[in-house]
């Protein structure tokens, strides 16, 4: 039997900007069920990757994106959305809707999930009926992870998903990704992240960006490991009870 073909695939992605190159010849792959997490310093080309990941523009780049085994060039604007969802860092709103109505808006492939269920599970019920351009920063970030479910897309790509949540939402937005990943749907979540411990929560794997264009990619228990992370982040790291910390 023919295995299915990886939810995302790239082949020898490069991609540059601001004269730096900071992916080199990506060969990468993302199946059914797992959770990656991209970590790197600042600026090494986490939101970029993203961007080039969704197929939305980026300054450079050179090679191949694939969705479900079929090149992104290829896919329709229309279609694209059938494939792959996106969670930008920070959403930008034009019109003073409701959150419900820009839920309804954001449901493309029908789904298992509802709104009423998806705003409940991220602790935003009780905004249904306010207006998106009243939200806290943490508050419309769990409105754009519930868009990105609701899209139905069996690909989610997220950009810092936790950057505006307090603790309690941190350890409430790893549980939901997880359930969505481990749901009879078969999604696949990919997120960039800075903090290590919320990637042993919520991530099976994890692809860093060393900078100059060196990556490296594994699972969680491979990767998240002292040299590795200092490699990473250009700082010792030590286990302290189980917590990860920056020496």
């Amino acid at each position: 039997m023919t295995p299915a073909p990886a939810l995302l695939e790239t082949r020898g992605l490069s991609l540059h900007a601001a004269g730096r190159c900071l992916v080199r010849d990506l060969e990468w792959r993302v199946h059914p069920g797992e959770r990656w997490c991209v970590i790197g310093r600042n600026a090494a080309g986490k939101s970029t990757l993203l961007r080039a990941l969704a197929g939305l523009p980026v300054p450079q780049r050179h090679g191949e994106v694939r969705w479900l085994g079929r090149p992104q060039a290829e896919w329709p604007a229309a279609d694209a959305a059938w494939a792959r969802a996106y969670a930008p860092q920070q959403a930008v709103d034009r019109f003073p809707i409701s959150v419900e109505r820009l839920l309804s808006l954001s449901m493309v492939r029908p789904g298992a999930l509802t709104a009423e269920a998806v705003l409940a599970q991220l602790d935003v019920t009780h905004l249904a009926q306010r207006g998106v351009m009243q939200l806290s920063g943490g508050e419309r970030q769990r409105v754009a992870l519930a868009q990105c479910a609701l899209q139905g897309a069996p690909l989610m790509l997220m950009d810092e998903p936790v950057s505006f949540q307090d603790p309690a939402h941190q350890a409430l937005v790893a549980q939901w990704l997880t359930g969505l990943a481990t749901s009879a749907s078969g999604a696949a979540l990919v997120a960039s992240a800075h903090d290590v411990n919320w990637i042993l929560r919520a991530a099976t794997h994890v692809l860093a960006l060393h900078g100059e264009g060196h990556w490296s990619a594994g699972r969680c228990d491979e990767m998240i490991r002292a040299p590795r992370l200092a490699a990473v982040y250009g700082c010792a790291w030590r286990e302290a009870g189980g917590v990860w910390v920056a020496a």
